[in-house]
């Protein structure tokens, strides 16, 4: 609610500077009207009972997996999981992506001082570090099953769209090293690159051969935590293509979202439910806590000391009688027709009525802003061959508009690397990028993208702003095993002779 009260507020001095009486208007109608609308769609969670929702069952798995962007997301995420797990006899193994040294504001309140040096970043970094080490010992998991990947916080992002190559890695803002040089690393001096990442998680999901993987849901809102959940989706689904046998169940854990979760703070009695708009676009699983778990997982997000000034509160909101999992699929299939046949000079393929092809869903109307702008809320995603042609569908719940501008970015994985290609639509379009109705569809080069075996792609609709994205989506466009897939583990990097990094 804060965060719409303060659009509104921002909405009614800007009215007031330019001294339009309909905009002062809108403001105050967005005042009275934020809190109904607001809950309703974006922050309510489901009304269903927690009785509602499936229990997990332990009994099939043998070794538990838990991927967690940064270090505190083990313990919300799966912290009463993980105590299951032990207590039944599994295998667990607990991988902490992110180093723990990119977050301002704790660190500010760590050092008690406004200015910041990399320095302190870095031993942020470990004292995070230790922290996860400290908590999962609360929840019976010995340190040499934890794993630090070590790369850089609110980096993520970065290294999947613009620094995949290890030939230029990243370079933190916070730390100012572009190399892993954390003691824990399980990589030490890898270059800040995302095909290092990928590789990382490759040789850890073959090594491990995990049945239960956790992960991060893809449409947290948190940078980090949807990017690995695109990583970590390619890694699983690159790992089957090299060992079908290798059949893991994925579950998505939610940490981000709006100001999920509710009720704020620490209700013991209570219990989690998910966001209504996500519940919608997927099947939700739970665990169910005894007293004494609860007790322990609370514990151990209490370990997390830098983090209590800052987040104590929200931390201690996932303590409750339940932990919540979305089932994962994050293959969706290629849809392909026959023939190619286009509507009209702009191109825009003609989609037989009876055509029934996989769609990628995006909740709709899950904000105020998407509410009142139909032509910006983006509903479902479509990947399709027809003939030779590969084309996205981009579909919205209103018409499409010039107003906004409709983004598709694509990462193209072949046998040899990856590339990436981004197209919009809107006032200066993107050759190859057209609209029709409710619809923007945008041409694919599979050529140019090197014939590549799997894209993945997300969208975004902006004013200016963002006003809708979409998860990353993988779309497998071949059957069967590869020739071939690229290692980057092979690939030679310099140790760092120093521990900064250049603008």
């Amino acid at each position: 609610m804060l965060r719409w009260l303060h659009s509104a507020y921002t909405t009614a001095r800007q009215a007031l500077h330019s001294r339009k009486v309909w905009a002062m208007g809108l403001a105050f109608i967005i005042l009275a009207t934020a809190d109904a609308v607001d809950y309703e769609c974006y922050l309510a969670g489901s009304d269903r009972p927690s009785e509602a929702y499936p229990v997990l069952a332990l009994d099939e798995f043998h070794r538990l997996l838990v991927l967690a962007p940064h270090c505190d997301d083990e313990i919300l995420g799966a912290g009463g999981l993980i105590q299951a797990a032990l207590r039944q006899g599994m295998d667990v193994r607990v991988v902490v992506v992110t180093a723990g040294d990119g977050y301002r504001r704790a660190t500010i309140a760590e050092f008690h001082r406004p200015l910041l040096t990399p320095e302190d970043f870095i031993v942020m970094g470990e004292r995070r570090q230790q922290e996860s080490l400290n908590a999962l010992a609360r929840l019976g998991l010995s340190p040499d099953a934890v794993t630090f990947l070590a790369y850089p916080e609110r980096g993520l992002a970065a290294l999947w769209w613009d620094y995949w190559e290890s030939g230029r890695p990243y370079c933190s803002p916070y730390s100012r090293r572009d190399q892993n040089l954390y003691p824990r690393a399980f990589r030490p001096g890898a270059p800040y690159s995302g095909e290092m990442l990928l590789d990382d998680l490759r040789t850890i999901l073959a090594a491990e051969h995990a049945d239960l993987v956790v992960m991060p849901h893809p449409n947290d809102e948190h940078p980090d935590h949807y990017t690995l959940s695109a990583f970590t989706a390619l890694a699983v689904e690159m790992e089957q293509a090299e060992n079908p046998a290798f059949q893991p169940r994925l579950l998505g854990y939610l940490v981000h979202y709006g100001l999920y979760p509710q009720p704020f703070g620490l209700r013991l009695q209570a219990s989690l439910h998910p966001p209504r708009q996500l519940e919608r676009i997927g099947a939700w699983q739970q665990w169910r806590l005894p007293a004494s778990e609860v007790a322990a997982k609370r514990e151990a997000i209490e370990a997390y000391r830098s983090q209590q000034r800052v987040l104590g509160p929200f931390l201690h909101s996932f303590v409750r009688q339940n932990e919540l999992y979305m089932d994962m699929n994050p293959v969706t299939a290629l849809g392909i027709i026959e023939g190619e046949t286009f509507r009209d000079a702009d191109s825009a393929p003609a989609i037989p009525n009876d055509a029934n092809l996989p769609e990628c869903d995006d909740p709709v109307g899950d904000s105020i802003v998407r509410q009142m702008r139909g032509g910006a809320d983006i509903a479902t995603l479509r990947v399709l061959r027809l003939g030779d042609s590969l084309w996205v569908a981009l579909d919205v719940r209103a018409r499409v508009s010039r107003a906004y501008s409709y983004y598709l970015y694509v990462r193209a994985i072949t046998p040899e690397g990856s590339v990436t290609w981004s197209g919009h639509y809107g006032r200066r379009s993107t050759d190859g990028v057209t609209a029709h109705d409710h619809t923007v569809w945008y041409h694919l080069d599979g050529d140019a993208l090197g014939n590549p075996d799997w894209l993945v792609l997300a969208a975004e609709t902006r004013q200016g702003i963002v006003l809708d994205r979409t998860a990353w989506r993988l779309i497998r466009l071949r059957d069967g095993p590869l020739d071939r897939l690229a290692n980057p583990s092979h690939l030679e990097y310099n140790k760092p002779a120093t521990e900064t990094c250049n603008d």
